[in-house]
């Protein structure tokens, strides 16, 4: 049995005790010089705050992005792996505070993390309606995935809309990573609506957001914030 599109409702923005994600990228501005793109976004990947500032600039003046890098401690940085946000955050580490350095380091999340537990509970989804198919006699349908699951974290690809509005290429960079988190999260929503239109699957649970892994960072990252900004 299958409910209507008006009992599907799920939250597309609001997460209750999770802020969202920051976004850091580094390369080339508007005129070739050296930046640092800085997004702050929703728990569902909606940009909140864009800023592109010139390591010129942080060199003779770093209280600004001290005030723009403020704004994202209580927040999980997102990338396509760790390594990128770390690397940007060492560009600039001795300009900032360093608990708030340590702050964004430890709350980092990447987009293939992100895809695989989405993955294995389509895959728990998929079992649970075997399991009821299993014992009725009633002809059961499988899931039907309104989206597929990329084969690769490919966001690039997912972007390239985004690459080609951008102003810079640092800002290219930023743009394509939000479109990432928003295509991630829609991803998800897409899997819980196809779960919670079955019925029998909805001992599972109430239809979520975000997926529990990726929820809990994003609550642990507000949780643990200690930094004040100066």
């Amino acid at each position: 049995m299958e409910a209507s599109e008006n009992e599907l409702a799920i939250p597309v923005d609001y997460v209750p005790g999770a802020q969202g994600h920051g976004v850091l990228a580094v390369g080339p501005d508007s005129d070739g010089g050296d930046a640092l793109a800085v997004w702050r976004l929703s728990p569902t990947g909606r940009a909140g705050g864009a800023w592109v500032v010139r390591f010129e600039e942080i060199e003779r003046d770093s209280e600004q992005l001290c005030q723009i890098m403020g704004m994202l401690q209580d927040r999980c940085l997102v990338d396509g792996n760790e390594e990128a946000p770390i690397a940007a955050l060492a560009r600039v580490a001795e300009v900032l505070p360093a608990e708030l350095v340590t702050t964004l380091q430890r709350s980092i999340v990447t987009i293939p993390e992100l895809l695989t537990e989405i993955s294995e509970h389509r895959s728990t989804y998929a079992a649970a309606v075997e399991q009821h198919k299993a014992g009725t006699k009633s002809k059961i349908a499988p899931l039907a995935w309104p989206t597929e699951m990329p084969e690769k974290a490919d966001f690039a690809q997912w972007a390239a809309r985004a690459h080609s509005t951008a102003a810079s290429p640092v800002a290219a960079t930023a743009l394509a990573l939000t479109a990432a988190v928003a295509n991630t999260a829609q991803l998800w929503q897409d899997t819980e609506q196809a779960r919670y239109r079955r019925v029998y699957l909805r001992s599972l649970g109430e239809p979520q957001p975000l997926p529990p892994r990726w929820l809990a960072r994003l609550r642990e990252a507000v949780a643990s914030t200690s930094f004040v900004s100066r």
